[in-house]
C-alpha cells in the first residue's frame, strides 16, 4: 500500500476487488486523509461483490462497486 503513494484527491481503480482487502486498504487510507479521492472496485462475480460491497459499506461515500469485466 506504501508504494501506491495514495493522494487524498486521488481516483482508485481495483479491477479484481475480489473480496474487497485491497480495496478497502484504499478507501481507508482516503478517510483518513480526509480528502475527497474515489474508489472504484470491479469484479465480475456476484459472490465477490457481495463481499466487497459489504467490506466497502463505511466508505460509501467515496467507494463505487461496480459487476463487470475490468477487461470490457
Amino acid at each position: 500500500m506504501d508504494a501506491l503513494a495514495i493522494r487524498p484527491d486521488g481516483i482508485y481503480v481495483d479491477g479484481t476487488a475480489g473480496g474487497g482487502g485491497h480495496s478497502y486498504e484504499i478507501v481507508k487510507r482516503l478517510a483518513d486523509m480526509r480528502g475527497m479521492g474515489r474508489l472504484i472496485a470491479i469484479d465480475q462475480d456476484e459472490a465477490a461483490i457481495r463481499a466487497a460491497s459489504t467490506r466497502l459499506s463505511p466508505f460509501a461515500d467515496r467507494a463505487t462497486v461496480v459487476r463487470n469485466n475490468f477487461c470490457h
